[in-house]
Formats: C-alpha cells, structure tokens, sequence
C-alpha cells in the first residue's frame, strides 16, 4: 500500500520539489540548529520528530508526526506548540478507466487553546496518467470558506504546475494564482515561475500579476550540478540575481552558492557519522569585504543539522 498523495511531504500549497531546489535552497539552514528523527515499521508507519533552535532569536519549536495505514486507510497525526492536526485519507474511492483514480481526504487543524479554533479541510486527489490534481476546500473560525486546487502535469520532458487559491463566503475573491513551467532534460532542467505576493489576501487582477517572475536554470556535468536564478519582484521594481553549485568531494556532499544582489557567499557540507546519522552543516559570509555578523553566541552565522533514520 503506496503512501497516499495527500500525505505528500512537499506542502500543498506550494509548487513542489524540483532540481533548483536542491542545488539553490536544501542544506542552507544558516541561523538553525536543527534535530531530526525518523522512524519506520514494517507495515509503512512513520514516526517523525523535529526541532529547531532559532540562534538569533534564542526561540525553539519541535514538531512530532504519526503516520500508519489501517485497511484501505491512512491517518496521520501531527502536533506543533500552536496544536494539532489530524489527516486521513479514505483511498482509493473510484476509478475511471483504467488509469484514472480518486482518493478522497479531511483533515482538522485544531487550536492550542480550544477546538473553537479547529480549521476542517476535506478534499481529493485525482490522478490520471500523469497529470495529479489536488482539490481542497477549507472553513476556517472566522467562518470564511476557502478553495485551493492544484494541477501537476509532466508531459514528455515538460512540467506544468497550476495552483490557485480563492474565497467563496464573506466576499469572493482570488488570493493566489502561481505556476511554474520547466522543461527537463539529461544534463540541464529550465524553469519559470510565478509567485504571488501576500497570498492569503485577497486580491485585484493587477495585484495577482504583480508578484515575482523567477527563472532557474540547472546544468549537471559529471558529478557536478550548477544553478542560476534570477528573480524579479514586479511590485517592488526590483531584482535579485544567484548561482550555485553542488558537487561531492570523498564522502561529503559540498555546496556553495553565491547572491550577487546581496554580496553573500553560503556555504554547506552534508555527510554521515554511521549508517543511521546525518550531519550537515552552512553558514553564510558577507563577499564586500565587511566582517561576517555574530549570530548568538557563534561568532559568525552558522547552521547545524543531525537527522537520524532510525
């Protein structure tokens, strides 16, 4: 039994997981000191922990998720300083043909102070072939009901990927229209993207276009992959601009990436301490030639992440 779509680790209401993502963002958690385990049972359960420790701020949060199958069902059960949540996937609810499927899931995101607060989400997946639509209608405590639905279509070497998000009661609106189009080849992956500024208000048409414009570019040669992005805020008039690149020296898995708007270099290294720990390690220097900030109690701003997979 395949763990369900719903259950996707990428959030929902993001554009997913791509080749940009892991050369530009994974590993740079500059200003974190991080914990993670994981756990596994022969049936597909999962038990995951996380927490963090924010340097600067001197402020921690942790984070625990339960997840197992139970017949054709799927649960999930999460919980944070600020509540709960509580998913389940029904499965499979109906097939047309015999490549298109749906699931259907609920979930409720409840308050720390009382179930006044609780947040009820019921939607579904369809997939078909190789397009996946998610569909998820949300009422919220301030009793304004929300509709968010996503569109992920890989098609030969291209990726399409629609997410818009609107309110229904209390006056319609459309908070969010983002996309992204990639095109993904052997040796180098391009992508366009679209962002929405502020999404959970809502918004005129002019607003909704004027967010940010990103462009990726990814090249992979040997044991090297190299990145290029260039975002542009339409509202802001403004342009930021970096590379980076990734590659494995021995046993550690290297990064550096460099913003030429802001002048930083960040730096990263992932390897492993046995067969059950991860370590990795970033931190991020000014390149204009001024001296790189405290951060706590570190003399320059550092991260540090151990997971475990237990």
């Amino acid at each position: 039994m395949a763990t369900p779509e719903s259950l996707n680790p990428a959030p929902l209401t993001g554009l997913g997981d791509h080749s940009y993502k892991k050369v530009m963002e994974d590993d740079y958690s500059t200003g974190k000191l991080n914990l993670k385990f994981k756990g596994t049972t022969k049936n597909q359960g999962t038990a995951n922990y996380k927490g963090w420790l924010d340097i600067s701020k001197s402020q921690s949060k942790q984070e625990t998720k339960f997840q197992f199958p139970y017949n054709n069902y799927f649960f999930q059960i999460a919980t944070r300083e600020d509540g709960a949540k509580v998913h389940i996937d029904f499965g499979e609810v109906t097939k047309f043909g015999n490549n298109a499927r749906v699931n259907l899931f609920a979930n409720a995101k409840l308050g720390s102070s009382h179930l006044g607060q609780a947040v009820l989400r019921f939607g579904g997946v369809t997939q078909w072939n190789q397009l996946t639509h998610h569909l998820r209608f949300e009422y919220n405590p301030n009793n304004v009901l929300n509709a968010f639905s996503r569109i992920f279509l890989r098609r030969n070497n291209w990726v399409y990927v629609f997410a818009d998000e609107l309110q229904i009661t209390n006056g319609f609106g459309v908070k969010r229209i983002d996309f992204i189009i990639g095109h993904t080849t052997q040796n180098y992956d391009v992508f366009f993207r679209h962002l929405t500024d502020q999404p959970h208000n809502n918004k005129e048409w002019s607003q909704l276009t004027n967010g940010r414009v990103i462009f990726d570019l990814v090249y992979r040669k040997n044991k090297n992959t190299f990145g290029l992005e260039t975002e542009y805020n339409l509202a802001k008039t403004q342009l930021n601009a970096m590379v980076g690149v990734a590659t494995k020296l021995q046993n550690f898995d290297v990064k550096a990436r460099v913003n030429l708007t802001q002048q930083k270099l960040g730096l990263s290294g992932k390897g492993k301490l046995n067969e059950k720990f991860n370590w990795t390690l970033s931190t991020e220097v000014p390149l204009n030639g001024t001296l790189p900030s405290k951060q706590g109690f570190f003399p320059l701003p550092v991260g540090f992440t151990l997971d475990a997979s237990l």
